[in-house]
């Protein structure tokens, strides 16, 4: 019997979990947003409904090519097996791409909210930065992530014969997977000519460019989130309305931070450096996959807590309350701008 089906299995069974509780969650919340004046929030109803909208479909991608991960001394790799996904190889190798590409586009949306919030406090009447004019550079923004990330991953990280040498016979002793049963994505670090360990240079530089987007975007909320943080302890805001909804959203952006730090950052960091430094931790290619797939479901029910109106709504729902609050709340007081 292969050692790691078992594995292949609890993974499976996480994964269809998390896509229902995701796309479940995820509606809610854009239910939510939607139910409330766009006075509320301003131009933010629209970048937390692109938020839930990228989490949607990460989760549908994670759900339909169910990925795993396969982690060695020298490379990694991201895997379907076709018979789960449903698809030929190459279209299994074209699905993992797309999800592999959302990552990194749920990413730069998430530094978008941060650079949102800090320049509504930091200049809370200029809004014009999120004007419909504005709107194609944060597009731009966002899909050039994705798209940079889709072309590494396919080009350069995409099946090859030579990191075929090594994935077809592991897989078929670790997975008892034939070639013709999985579709892979990977990089492999190093290989041996002539018993001489060599680089392979192509998925050093390819891995080098996908750090270097993924630090951008943590260094871009560390930076933008630490201000707005001072901004507020410092001077606050005139409104007491609008200060409140702002510590609210800024409070849900640190959760929402935190959660990916642990569920997505730290796990891909992790298979991106562990077999450049040649260590192999079986745990962390079973931790990578369980992880992002949990992860899709936790944002919006972040949100939906920390948001005090959200979180009233729906506890007057599931208690089928039908008095009204006798005070209302700041953000129904005061608008977002």
């Amino acid at each position: 019997m292969c050692p790691s089906t078992k594995w292949l299995e609890i993974t499976f069974w996480v994964e269809f979990i998390g896509f229902f509780l995701s796309i479940s969650a995820h509606f809610i919340l854009i239910f939510l947003i939607l139910e409330k004046p766009k006075s509320t929030f301003g131009n933010y109803k629209y970048l937390m409904i692109s938020f839930s909208a990228t989490g949607i479909f990460y989760s549908g991608l994670n759900f339909w090519c169910k990925p795993n991960i396969h982690l060695s001394e020298t490379s990694f790799a991201i895997f379907t097996i076709l018979k789960d996904s449903g698809v030929s190889k190459e279209i299994g190798v074209i699905l993992i791409t797309l999800y592999c590409s959302s990552y990194a586009l749920l990413l730069s949306l998430l530094s978008l909210q941060f650079f949102y919030r800090y320049t509504s406090v930091i200049s809370p009447l200029n809004s014009t930065r999120f004007s419909r004019k504005n709107a194609p550079f944060f597009i731009f923004y966002s899909f050039s992530f994705f798209t940079i990330w889709a072309l590494l991953t396919y080009f350069i990280n995409g099946p090859s014969d030579f990191k075929n040498l090594e994935f077809i016979p592991t897989f078929l002793e670790e997975y008892c997977l034939a070639s013709d049963q999985f579709g892979y994505i990977g990089a492999k670090y190093y290989y041996f000519d002539y018993g001489i360990r060599k680089l392979h240079i192509p998925s050093f530089l390819c891995i080098f460019i996908m750090s270097c987007l993924m630090c951008s975007t943590f260094f871009g909320m560390s930076f933008f989130g630490f201000h707005t943080f001072r901004t507020l302890q410092k001077i606050g805001l005139t409104s007491f309305g609008t200060k409140e909804l702002q510590k609210q959203l800024f409070k849900t952006l640190i959760i929402q931070t935190i959660i990916p730090s642990i569920f997505m950052y730290f796990p891909v960091s992790c298979m991106f450096l562990f077999p450049m430094i040649g260590l192999k931790i079986s745990e962390i290619s079973i931790f990578i996959p369980i992880t992002v797939s949990i992860y899709p479901c936790l944002e919006p029910l972040v949100a939906m807590y920390c948001i005090k109106d959200f979180r009233h709504r729906i506890i007057d729902f599931i208690t089928c309350s039908r008095t009204a609050r006798v005070q209302m709340s700041s953000t129904q007081r005061e608008s977002f701008f």
